[in-house]
């Protein structure tokens, strides 16, 4: 399997590149969540600043993906 890295500090734009990434929509993200479409919409298109740790956290997980913090150089 191929390593994908995205490196990012804005959540929103996370979630969109991988969604980008899979060639995935807000509607099959929300399936794999086990949620409802609009709560994947509102937590992509509300105040950037706003989104949650867990709810990034989950929609990163149910792509597939893991959190990965390093130290700056």
């Amino acid at each position: 399997m191929e390593k994908i890295e995205i490196i990012g500090t804005d959540p929103v734009k996370i979630v969109r590149s991988i969604l980008e990434q899979e060639e995935l929509n807000q509607q099959e993200l929300a399936e794999k969540m086990g949620v409802a479409r609009q709560n994947v919409s509102q937590a992509l298109n509300r105040n950037r600043i706003s989104m949650r740790f867990d709810n990034f956290e989950k929609m990163v997980s149910a792509l597939g993906y893991e959190i990965v913090v390093r130290k700056n150089r």
